[in-house]
């Protein structure tokens, strides 16, 4: 056995609907097999679940021992009963595919997505172990396609809507796990066009500022914050504007701007349902600016947060979020140190804070990984 490259154009093919066919192919026990093209292709659509398709030829050796042996491992056909929508394709009779999928080699399993995309090809007969491997890591594959296009889709959804931050969020966690996917490029040149309006506003701030128009200077800083929090010139422009409010001369001014922003972005946080950032910004109000009207507002604000058991289980659910991301990172940093054990207990710990997240889900993968499951090395293929 061998594994192909998939090809760009091989990786689309199958988006492409093709005359419906039966396979000839008797279906091996313990599998149930799919015998229709089209048919499968739309149930795994329908399902959300990932295809496995093996082409084979009527007088294929291998192809009869794969079905002897490896599908009828109880390891493999649980894993294809519960994950997979499977297919088997007969290249005697159905030519057409086979071409289109560029199987030269009999039998050939091709693992695919939900949407059609092929994660790999497994050339040849494997045995049940390391087949089931294969299929475990094309299961993780999809899931991820799945996540990152759907995130990279809100996030342009988002900033369409003109929420920069939620969109921001988005992008930077599909840039960091992508890589060079042709998700994760995409992600980054439209994370790089939020980043270039953020610094348009944050040079208009330093012309008024240059002007000696520092009130409208501090405004246009503040709405940078608000507007594209978790971009550079975000951050840049709240060092900025920290340095502008404690210059003596316009120190209580611009105290009162600054807790007057401060209220409005909670005030924005709590309609946008990020209630969590809400409380944070009200105890900064309350604390930093106990002698404004502001802080009494902050503090009803809160309250009507903290009062409310839907809006607090979700600011739970929000610093959980935020928890969790930080224990990966943490993870990531005692791996990095050679500290299996500290990395694994917090790894666990993500999927005790938020179960049945993509948080979660990263966490199990990592944690797969440290217990040492690692990817099956590729087998060698020979002719009868």
């Amino acid at each position: 056995m061998r594994f192909r490259p998939v090809a760009a154009a091989a990786a689309l093919l199958l988006l492409v609907t093709v005359a419906p066919r039966a396979a000839h192919a008797q279906p091996a026990a313990g599998v149930a097999w799919r015998t229709d093209y089209n048919t499968a292709r739309k149930e795994a659509a329908d399902r959300g679940l990932p295809l496995l398709i093996v082409v084979g030829t009527d007088d294929c050796f291998y192809c009869r021992k794969l079905d002897a042996t490896t599908f009828k491992s109880p390891a493999v056909t649980q894993l294809t009963a519960n994950g997979f929508v499977p297919l088997k394709v007969n290249a005697s009779h159905d030519a057409n595919l086979s071409k289109a999928l560029r199987v030269n080699v009999y039998p050939t399993t091709v693992l695919a997505g939900a949407d059609g995309k092929i994660h790999a090809f497994i050339e040849g007969y494997l045995e049940p172990d390391r087949y089931a491997e294969h299929m475990r890591r094309a299961v993780t594959l999809s899931a991820t396609a799945d996540w990152m296009a759907r995130d990279f889709h809100e996030a342009g959804k988002a900033a369409g809507a003109g929420d920069y931050p939620r969109a921001v969020s988005l992008l930077r966690a599909v840039v960091k796990d992508a890589g060079e996917r042709p998700v994760g490029v995409k992600a980054r040149e439209v994370l790089a066009g939020i980043e270039q309006q953020a610094a348009g506003r944050l040079a208009k701030a330093r012309e008024l500022e240059t002007r000696g128009a520092t009130p409208e200077a501090m405004d246009e800083l503040a709405g940078l914050m608000r507007t594209f929090s978790g971009t550079q010139a975000a951050a840049d422009a709240a060092g900025m504007l920290a340095g502008l409010a404690d210059r003596p001369e316009t120190r209580e001014n611009q105290r009162s701007r600054l807790s007057r922003d401060l209220l409005a972005t909670a005030r924005d946080d709590f309609r946008a349902g990020r209630y969590q950032d809400c409380l944070q910004r009200c105890d900064q109000l309350t604390v930093a600016f106990a002698d404004r009207p502001e802080a009494r507002d902050a503090s009803a604000l809160a309250a009507d947060v903290r009062d409310n058991p839907e809006r607090l289980a979700t600011a739970c659910e929000q610093m959980n979020e935020k928890t969790a991301a930080m224990y990966l990172t943490l993870a990531e940093s005692w791996q990095r140190r050679g500290n299996a054990r500290e990395a694994t207990a917090c790894l666990e710990r993500v999927t005790r804070l938020v179960p049945g997240t993509r948080q979660a889900e990263q966490a199990q993968t990592r944690l797969a990984a440290l217990q040492g499951r690692e990817p099956a090395s590729a087998a060698s293929f020979q002719r009868p």
